[in-house]
């Protein structure tokens, strides 16, 4: 048995002592239990605990429903974190259907058979154990490329800010609000349907926003007096520069951040109402990329020193943009920034936004993972799929016993529901002419034609091949039922 640390947790959520108790002997002592008497206790147990593995969870109780907390869940996209299986003596379809549109991966009915609860607990524990093992090693990935863009882009700050001194903060305080403007506006609206990863790839082209300053004299960059209006005049060329820059990059035109970094290089100094520069695009003519950092810069702007001013207070520099005294932005985009910009203050002073790092690499590993772009022949994501096959037809069937083969060992293992044990065997411990008659029949199996049924002495024993997506041409297991004929 492993250890109490080794063993995954399970939240039993019911108002009924008898029902938790009843639960946890059927699935043992091979589980770590936490049990809350209602949905509150659960939601409260939740928000401390994240090393929940499964929740199994009543429908109708006090204080808050088992429909509740599933909103709850869905709400703080919990869901997406803890597999619920809704244990409940409901039997409407519409409520069943409910559960399963709320997030739950299982409804089992009471009274429910014992087998039944073990198989199902412990296959989607292994499910999401797998799926979680994957997932960490996708997070672990996009963490590390996170971390080397995080470095190129300090060396990028550094080197324009030898250039510009007002640059170096700049590029970094952009590349926050960048992030944090535009978790909120999707939050707020799907009229922008933007992904994490849509985010992250933005908020990097944004370093680059002022990039054809390079191409400025240092004499109007760096002066230190307002600039006249023939030095404004050249200091606006820098969109076109910065343009030109990535335009003249041997990388393809066509590729995300390239295209992203010229959308924001070209019109980020566009205003909505039309007046901006270089070329006066009006509304959402102009991208979101460069609708955002465009707000960002006026906001980063505001509440830094310059050599021709000194800093705003935030809520100054917010009401001034609010006010139209910095142009005109986007209606959607002031109202985030009302609501977040006391929060973009604080990262700017702490070189980090409130979104954790390490959650932002788990947010793009969950796309990348729901995504085309994770090759079907992964691995661990093959595993997933062999064992959601093998539940499906175990929980599917409704025989007494079942059987497990693996042609591997050449282990056979049988499961008697009725008496709830297991038996292992070798193979070569069964009758050697049915053994024979069996082996015929799987060497003819193919991916198409996974399934058949035999009659051997008294018995009618159904058979389903399992295949590894590999291998065409070879089944890595059996499963099947028994029954007597009669």
């Amino acid at each position: 048995m492993n250890s109490l640390e080794e063993r995954q947790k399970i939240l039993v959520v019911d108002d009924s002592k008898f029902n938790q108790e009843l639960i946890m002997e059927i699935l043992g002592e091979d589980y770590q239990y936490v049990v809350a008497n209602d949905g509150l206790e659960a939601i409260s147990i939740l928000q401390k605990d994240w090393t929940i593995d499964l929740m199994l969870l009543d429908l109708n109780m006090p204080k808050m429903s088992g429909f509740e907390v599933l909103k709850y869940m869905n709400t703080y996209h919990w869901i997406e974190e803890f597999p619920v299986i809704v244990i409940s003596a409901e039997e409407e379809t519409s409520i069943i259907e409910k559960a399963y549109n709320l997030g739950a991966v299982e409804y089992i009915q009471r009274p429910f058979d014992a087998y039944i609860i073990k198989r199902r607990v412990m296959n989607t524990l292994v499910l999401y154990a797998n799926q979680k093992r994957l997932t960490n090693v996708v997070i672990n990935q996009v963490y590390e490329k996170e971390e080397n863009n995080k470095i190129m882009i300090n060396i990028l700050s550094n080197v324009v800010g030898t250039y510009n001194k007002e640059s170096r903060e700049h590029i970094l305080h952009i590349r926050i609000a960048t992030q944090m403007l535009l978790r909120r506006l999707v939050e707020k609206t799907d009229v922008y349907p933007l992904t994490e990863s849509d985010i992250h790839l933005i908020a990097t082209a944004s370093s680059l926003h002022d990039i054809g300053k390079v191409g400025i004299s240092k004499d109007v960059l760096n002066k230190p007096t307002k600039l006249t209006d023939e030095e404004f005049e050249i200091m606006k060329t820098h969109t076109l520069i910065g343009a030109k820059m990535i335009e003249n990059m041997e990388y393809p035109s066509d590729k995300p951040l390239v295209k992203t970094a010229y959308e924001i290089c070209r019109w980020h100094h566009e205003r909505f109402d039309g007046k901006g520069y270089p070329d006066g695009l009006k509304g959402n003519e102009i991208p979101i990329s460069a609708q955002v950092v465009s707000i960002a810069d006026a906001f980063d702007a505001l509440t830094s020193t310059r050599v021709y001013k000194n800093a705003y207070d935030y809520r100054t520099a917010i009401q001034m943009i609010m006010d139209g005294k910095c142009g005109c932005f986007n209606p959607l985009l002031l109202e985030c920034l009302k609501e977040m910009g006391a929060k973009i203050y604080v990262a700017f002073t702490t070189q980090k936004s409130d979104y954790d790092d390490y959650h932002e690499a788990q947010k793009l590993s969950d796309e990348i993972l729901k995504s085309e772009t994770l090759p079907y022949d992964d691995h661990s994501q093959r595993i997933i799929d062999f064992l959601q096959e093998k539940m499906d037809f175990f929980e599917l069937s409704s025989s007494k016993v079942l059987f497990d083969y693996n042609p591997l060992i050449g282990e056979l293992t049988i499961i008697d529901r009725e008496k709830n044990k297991k038996y292992k065997k070798s193979i070569l411990e069964l009758d050697a002419y049915d053994f024979s008659e069996v082996k015929k029949h799987l060497d003819a199996a193919t991916v198409d034609n996974k399934e058949f049924s035999l009659q051997l002495q008294d018995l009618n024993i159904t058979f389903h091949t399992l295949w590894s997506g590999l291998n065409a041409e070879q089944y890595i297991g059996v499963i099947g039922q028994i029954d007597r004929r009669g």
